[in-house]
């Protein structure tokens, strides 16, 4: 019996001291770690808002170097579609844009631009002018 009382002792002081102390944090597993990244553009930034199956403002004048990021405001999904000249090739399409999607583009060089959505139709387009 005196065995089994020094053995329950012996246990709640382990007990006590593990409790007592902490261990240093690991390194952290890289793995497991979430990283966020959001590309900003280095220029200015005009917006134009897809709403109402409309461009607002459905014409922007901006200078070269500019970011044009259009915001699907709209609850069903559009496309932002560059419309070249005969001359021109086609410098843009953002694919299909889901409501609160945004597609951005940097105009590089000087000229208009218009541009339109195919679901929007009836040959409506709109307008980027670089100056």
């Amino acid at each position: 019996m005196k065995g089994y009382a020094i053995f329950i002792i012996v246990l709640i002081c382990g007990t006590l001291i593990c409790g007592c102390t902490t261990l240093a944090p690991g390194p952290k597993d890289s793995a497991s770690a979430t990283q966020i990244t959001t590309l900003v553009p280095t220029g200015s930034t005009a917006i134009v808002i897809i709403r109402a199956r409309a461009f607002d403002p459905a014409t922007v004048t901006i200078t070269e170097g500019t970011t044009v990021t259009w915001i699907n405001e709209d609850p069903i999904l559009h496309h932002v579609v560059h419309l070249p000249e005969v001359n021109q090739v086609q410098l843009f399409d953002s694919g299909p844009l889901s409501p609160m999607q945004s597609y951005s583009y940097t105009f590089r060089e000087k000229g208009r631009f218009n541009y339109g959505d195919p679901q929007i139709g009836g040959g409506r387009s709109s307008l980027v002018i670089v100056e």
